[in-house]
């Protein structure tokens, strides 16, 4: 009878419902979130023997735009620090004021750092680029409000992606208004 019991819901219970999320959670997560900008990396190479680095050169940018190479290690350090304050933030008692909030707040950032490369590479449209970047931006100043009513250490963990997203925020508008957007086959305005 207790065998049965533990069979039933206790391995898929114990990965779901863990009574404290690990490190190896968040590092699962990580890697699920970044497989759609990693695949989505790899289809103008497919397509067109492109590469994202090189639309990104190809691209009038900003005195203040950071090279291509800076991507990834910025991106990589974001990613880790965002990861480890959900991780604090999951570990929180479920009735924890503003969790729930900052939870769904979480997901939609994810959200739009998952589908980045999609709108910006795969479709190559440098308004839907701006404003899936600035919505980031915007969540992310709605994290850091949520989060300062929860832990202060969440709120650390959210401080790289902001300052990074007010940066690309501004690469991102320069971008509108001094190219062309390939999908919808308007710009430059200046």
């Amino acid at each position: 009878m207790a065998l049965q019991a533990q069979s039933s819901g206790g391995f898929l219970q114990r990965v779901f419902q863990p009574e404290e999320y690990k490190w190896w959670h968040a590092a699962l997560f990580g890697v699920a979130v970044n497989l759609p900008p990693v695949l989505v990396g790899a289809l103008p190479l497919i397509r067109s023997g492109g590469s994202d680095e090189a639309f990104y050169k190809s691209m009038q940018q900003a005195w203040y735009a950071p090279p291509a190479w800076a991507f990834g290690p910025v991106w990589a350090f974001n990613n880790i620090t965002t990861l480890w304050g959900n991780l604090i933030l999951l570990n929180k008692p479920a009735h924890t004021p503003y969790r729930t909030s900052l939870l769904l707040v979480q997901g939609a950032s994810w959200f739009l750092f998952a589908t980045f490369g999609i709108v910006y590479f795969g479709m190559k449209s440098v308004i839907l680029a701006f404003g899936w970047t600035f919505a980031d931006l915007l969540l992310t100043l709605l994290s850091l409000w949520l989060a300062a009513r929860i832990d202060r250490r969440i709120v650390l963990s959210l401080v790289p992606l902001t300052l990074w997203l007010l940066l690309a925020s501004a690469v991102a508008a320069y971008q509108v208004l001094y190219n062309r957007d390939i999908l919808f086959d308007v710009g430059p305005w200046l």
